[in-house]
């Protein structure tokens, strides 16, 4: 028999773990670790992605992760990120994971939902009128 490959379970040091992509001269610079050991930093996991991809992925980290303060700061991250877009079914689902958990300024914010959900309505209206006008 062959001998094994010698890369099989080779491991990483934290410090060569860094955001992936970039061209050549960002991806010779060294960034800060995204995790050291059990602890995953949210934060800078989170700054890798933007829009839906980044709220995704807090809410996935939120869903997994076993570490109560990490679960937090993912929903925290994921409400604030959601409140800059118009998506309140998403916002609905994430108050709803966030149950009161962290206080008064990240609950239901009605008027919020309100007036993205009219917005979006007038947009849906608007659109559906110059759809009928083309046809005609």
């Amino acid at each position: 028999m062959e001998a094994e490959d010698d890369t099989a379970g080779t491991i990483i040091d934290e410090d060569e773990i860094c955001i992936n992509g970039g061209n050549d001269a960002q991806s010779s610079q060294r960034h800060r670790p995204i995790m050291s050991g059990e602890q995953l930093d949210v934060e800078a996991y989170a700054a890798l992605y933007t829009g839906r991809t980044k709220i995704t992925r807090l809410i996935f980290i939120a869903e997994k992760c076993g570490v109560q303060s990490m679960q937090l700061e993912a929903l925290r991250m994921a409400y604030d990120e959601i409140k800059k877009g118009e998506n309140t079914q998403l916002f609905r689902d994430v108050l709803a994971k966030i149950a009161g958990r962290l206080g008064p300024n990240y609950g239901p914010d009605n008027a919020w939902a309100d007036a993205v959900d009219r917005r979006a309505e007038l947009r849906r209206e608007k659109l559906e009128n110059e759809l009928n006008a083309y046809r005609v």
